[in-house]
This record gives C-alpha cells, sequence and structure tokens, in this order.
C-alpha cells in the first residue's frame, strides 16, 4: 500500500483492534476465512484516511456487525474529505454511501446520474433482462432539491409489459377528502385504480415507501394479504383501498407501485412505477422526535430504590 513498515507497526494496534480478531490475529493468513481476510484488508487498507478509497464490493462479506462498522468509517473518511470509489450491486449501500451512481451495463456506460435515479433505471433494466420490454422511460435532468418536492416531474422510470397499469392513485383522509400532505400518525386510506389490458391468470398490486434519500421503509402487496384477483380479462377494472396509518417522521417521502402476478416483480412485471406519487409528512400534535419512523409512546417515571 506504499506504507513504510514503521508506520504499519504503530498502526499494528489500531488495525487489530478493528478487525476484532482477538488471539486469532497473529495466526496465518491461510487459515483464515474469506470473510476474515475482508476483514483484515479492510482495517490494513484504512488505518489512515485515504485521498482515494475504492471499495470493490468489499462490504458483502462479513457480518452485519462489522459492516455497520465499514460504513461509520467510510462515513467518516467523506465528512474528512475522501473521495470514494463504491463498486457494489447492493443499492441500499450506494443509496447510503454514494452522491453520484455510474450505471455499468454490458461494459458500457448506461447512466450516470444521482443515485436514486439510477437505480430506478437499473430495476427497469433488470425487468428487461427478465424478458419484458421498457414501456415507457422518462428521465429528467433537473437534479435540484426543489424538483425532488415536487408531486410531478421527478425523476421516475416505468417499466413491464405493459399488460396492466395504475390509472389513478389517492390518498384520502378519515373524511374522504384527498390529501397530500400528513400528520405524523395519521390514518388514511390509499386507493389505486388499475386497469387491465390484457387477460392475466393472476394479478397482484405493491407499493413500496421510501424517505427522500431513496431508502426503503415499507413494503408490502395484496398477495401477502391474500387479495390476490385471478383470471383477469382485458379491461376490467379494479379499485384497490389500503387502510393504513402512516407512523413517519416529518419529511418527504415517495412512493412507488408494482402490477406483477405473485409476490415479486422479478416473474411477470406488468409494471413498476418508481416515484409514482410524492407527498410530505410534519408534525404538529405529536412530541418532537427524530428520524423516519414515528412510534407511538407513553412515558411514566416513578421513585425506585436500585439494589
Amino acid at each position: 500500500l506504499g506504507l513504510s513498515e514503521v508506520y504499519i507497526r504503530h498502526q499494528m494496534q489500531s488495525i487489530e483492534d478493528f478487525s476484532e480478531f482477538g488471539e486469532y490475529f497473529d495466526q496465518p493468513v491461510r487459515t483464515y476465512s474469506s470473510g476474515m481476510q475482508m476483514r483484515l484488508a479492510f482495517s490494513v487498507a484504512t488505518c489512515v484516511r485515504p485521498d482515494v478509497l475504492i471499495i470493490d464490493e468489499a462490504l458483502a462479506v462479513g457480518d452485519m456487525y462489522f459492516q455497520h462498522k465499514c460504513f461509520r468509517r467510510i462515513s467518516q473518511f467523506k465528512e474528512e474529505g475522501s473521495t470514494l470509489l463504491f463498486v457494489s450491486h447492493d443499492p441500499s449501500a450506494v443509496k447510503k454511501l454514494c452522491d453520484r451512481a455510474v450505471l455499468l451495463d454490458n461494459g458500457s456506460m448506461a447512466m450516470n446520474d444521482r443515485p436514486l435515479v439510477v437505480l430506478d433505471y437499473y430495476n427497469a433494466i433488470i425487468a428487461k433482462k427478465q424478458g419484458y420490454s421498457i414501456a415507457v422511460k422518462e428521465i429528467l435532468s433537473s437534479s435540484t432539491p426543489e424538483a425532488e418536492k415536487k408531486t410531478s416531474g421527478n425523476n421516475w422510470v416505468r417499466s413491464g409489459t405493459g399488460e396492466a397499469a395504475v390509472v389513478r392513485l389517492l390518498f384520502l383522509d378519515e373524511g374522504g377528502a384527498p390529501v397530500n400532505v400528513f400528520q405524523s400518525g395519521q390514518r388514511v386510506v390509499l386507493q389505486v385504480v388499475v386497469k387491465v389490458l390484457s387477460d392475466l391468470p393472476q394479478l397482484v398490486l405493491g407499493v413500496l415507501f421510501r424517505d427522500r434519500l431513496g431508502n426503503e421503509i415499507f413494503g408490502t402487496n395484496t398477495f401477502h394479504h391474500d387479495k390476490i384477483m385471478s383470471d383477469v380479462k382485458a379491461g376490467d377494472q379494479f379499485l384497490y383501498s389500503f387502510d393504513m396509518v402512516l407512523n413517519l417522521g416529518p419529511g418527504n417521502y415517495s412512493m412507488s407501485t408494482a402490477l406483477v402476478s405473485s409476490d415479486t416483480h422479478l416473474v411477470n412485471n406488468y409494471e413498476w412505477v418508481d416515484g409514482a406519487y410524492f407527498f410530505t409528512v410534519t408534525n404538529r400534535s405529536e412530541n418532537v422526535f427524530i428520524g423516519t419512523s414515528f412510534f407511538p409512546t407513553t412515558i411514566s417515571v416513578d421513585r425506585a430504590e436500585v439494589p
């Protein structure tokens, strides 16, 4: 790595501490598992903050605890000015660590944009490789925060065979009035109207909620709720109603929809729309809290004798 032996000796204790091998640290590397070798390599490579840190799927190996340690160290390096080049198939890691993403397809650059935009397109390519065509693709050049807050004109990708489509999507409050600004903990009804364009053996509707950074926070579908529509015909329309409580923290969110035949969009992907709906959550009535999740909480305090 271009580091002197003296410097490595001075860093040896920190390398050992970060790898957490304990008594196995001095064992021959040939006796290490692939996960242990990766942990040691990461510990050595990051014992000093680099100007440029290149990671190629290194975080795919190892237990969850060590992965979190690696994420914290990488984030610290970024805050201190290091440049990160991160190669991965993990969408969540890309969204968490990167400010820009480049999608490679068959050795060529397919897209260079914000991570959420690129990952939406990546999902469309995956669907296409499963044997389905991309029905509609709209990629807008705007990357300003103001553009992300709009309910229309956002970066989105619609993919699938086009054999079914979402034609209306609406949130209603408890009084039945349309709404797209919600309170933390508010009960709402999500109404989705789906039109069938071809005869289908089964139809399943899924919804996925993301925060403003693109992190997935909740997803479900009618397959898991035993609401599968079977033997549907071209021209059929269905009104789906999701009665839910939005236990979300203040912020901006998006929702994606999927029309498929089973519990996954990788089989019979009729339509997938990323960023089908954007909405805002505020907190005007609950105690102040942080995070994207709202846990209704009651606290009691009593004097107690501690043994």
